[in-house]
């Protein structure tokens, strides 16, 4: 039976977001809509964390919608998902899932067993017969979470989809209407770069920076006293609280004491807004880099960012020849009057509208369904057992007859082909040294291989403030000495090298702070990152299986005589 509308649930850290939306339509119809806070640590990284109290809140809200849909689609907003753009040959898609499956290892250096592999297309060339893929592994463990969710509501999950691949299908699907190069989905906890070259994936890249920390800053300020989260965001989209540029910020001059507060208020929330310049600063270098000679031309902002006053002059004051808008609603949507959400706060739904096409699906069968296949299965493959039983027992006494005449035959062909016996021996020989060889060159292999790769991730996701005095790596760790103004950016930078996959482990030593010319402190240190090492070889045993004179080393770095 064909499926016409579907319930699209986005989970973030702070809010959940749900569209009743037709599916698989090139113009999506949004029947019904809702967004509420999550309860109180019920959700980390999109995990739900807390299922009985959080699916007791997201079965109220439902009711009160009275969205009645059984059929789900998920929208995965994890910071555990791996993503990684490649190059494939042309190729019929039906081959695409095994070729991507035998090159996962390549795609992702890092233990991705437990993870559920999926991808889209991005582009074909038809001149250099290549196919551009994204590629994504997302946890086993989180899917399990979420069908465990459905199950709970009783519902029936269609499709499991991520947030930036939905955000990017739905840019795509309509960039002909809107013309659309470079979309900041600026939500709550994070902001999505999506950038489109001709309406085709061109670059996408997630920040920790969301409008949140603007509204914790205004509430934490006490200027207005105490106000709720929903007063602040009020504040935000109503007064201007920010300068329109870092230059008029240094050269205001309050004019009274009561002017003085407002000032270093308006100060605080502009200072807020410098993680989003510098990562925005950082993705234009890198696709500038990469591609140019394409211009950027139209550059949008949406979701809750969308909603802050003078939020997008405060960017922009930073750029020259750039031009910025904020996108008031979503195109090619259809939707209710009476749907105060999509009449007001439509660009917070993207990723559930996007979600609602049949592209990418994470979703796996679930536990209980597997368990379920393997006893039928297993009944069956009994009752086949003994039906055949009797077959065979029928024959058994024909078949050894036959059977000994062929064994005597093949024994008289073996003593024929005894003098074939030494080049068997010849190629085992030949074999093994191959083997050794191959051993020895997966011993050449290290982090340094992909050094340049790790630069540029690197570059992306630093803090803008951070100097990078020295960089030196070798097989074991890289290690990189760094000076940044304060300890806040500090631990913001050793944040982001310890979420770094390619690390194992991130070591600091005590910070030294040392004071500039212009009277400011700034803390240096140097930081080394772990890679990964290769398990030791095990020394071979004794040729005469006998105890070794030499020290063994014990588990716990010590030697034993």
């Amino acid at each position: 039976m064909a499926i016409s509308k579907v319930v699209s649930i986005e989970i973030t850290d702070f809010t959940t977001k749900v569209c009743e939306v037709s599916y698989g339509k090139k113009v999506a119809t949004v029947y019904n809509s809702l967004a509420f806070d999550n309860p109180e640590n019920a959700i980390e990284d999109a995990y739900v964390i807390d299922k009985d109290r959080y699916v007791n809140e997201l079965r109220s809200h439902l009711k009160d919608a009275k969205i009645r849909t059984k059929e789900a689609v998920f929208v995965l907003a994890s910071n555990k998902i791996l993503s990684r753009e490649v190059i494939i040959p042309d190729m019929k898609e039906k081959l695409i899932p095994s070729y991507i499956n035998g090159e996962k290892k390549d795609y992702f250096p890092m233990d991705i067993s437990e993870h559920q592999i999926t991808y889209c297309i991005a582009d074909k060339n038809p001149d250099t017969k290549q196919i551009r893929l994204i590629v994504y592994a997302v946890p086993i463990n989180l899917i399990r979470n979420y069908q465990i969710v459905a199950k709970e509501l009783d519902m029936k999950i269609v499709k499991l989809d991520y947030t930036g691949n939905a955000e990017y299908h739905f840019l795509q699907s309509n960039y002909h209407t809107t013309g659309i190069d470079l979309y900041l989905e600026i939500n709550e906890g994070n902001t999505m770069f999506t950038i489109l070259d001709q309406g085709k994936y061109s670059l996408q890249r997630n920040m920790n920076f969301g409008s949140k920390s603007l509204v914790e800053h205004l509430m934490d300020e006490g200027y207005y006293g105490e106000i709720t989260k929903d007063e602040a965001v009020a504040k935000l989209a109503t007064e201007d609280l920010l300068f329109a540029s870092y230059a008029e910020m240094m050269e205001y001059m309050p004019m009274d004491a009561e002017d003085a507060r407002l000032y270093e208020l308006r100060r605080r929330l502009t200072e807020a807004v410098r993680p989003l310049i510098a990562g925005f600063t950082r993705v234009m270098e890198y696709y500038s880099t990469k591609n140019k000679e394409t211009q950027i031309g139209d550059i949008y902002i949406g979701s809750c960012g969308a909603k802050i006053k003078g939020l997008d002059k405060l960017i922009m004051s930073e750029f020259e020849n750039l031009s910025m808008k904020c996108l008031e609603s979503l195109p090619n949507v259809k939707f209710s009057k009476d749907d105060f959400l999509m009449s007001n706060r439509s660009t917070e739904f993207l990723a559930c509208i996007g979600a609602a096409t049949p592209i990418v699906d994470f979703n796996m069968p679930d536990e209980n369904s597997e368990r379920r296949n393997t006893t039928a299965f297993s009944l069956l493959m009994l009752i086949i057992g003994l039906a055949g039983s009797a077959v065979i027992v029928g024959i058994a006494v024909i078949n050894y007859a036959v059977e000994n005449s062929k064994q005597n035959s093949l024994n008289r062909e073996i003593e024929s082909l005894a003098e074939y016996e030494q080049l068997r021996t010849d190629r085992d020989t030949m074999t093994a040294q191959n083997n050794e060889l191959q051993d020895f060159n997966k011993t050449t292999i290290t982090e340094n291989n992909t050094f340049n790769e790790l630069l540029s991730d690197l570059e992306i996701k630093i803090p803008a403030q951070t100097t990078v005095t020295s960089v030196t790596s070798d097989a074991e760790a890289l290690t990189l000495v760094v000076t940044v103004p304060d300890k806040q950016v500090a631990a913001k930078l050793l944040v982001q090298l310890d979420e770094n996959e390619r690390f194992t482990s991130v070591n600091v030593n005590s910070l030294q702070e040392s004071e500039t010319e212009s009277a400011n402190k700034m803390q240096s240190f140097t930081v080394v990152c772990n890679y990964p090492q290769p398990e030791p070889t095990p020394e071979p045993p004794s040729a005469d299986g006998g105890e070794e004179d030499s020290a063994t080393e014990t588990d716990g770095g010590e030697v034993n005589e």
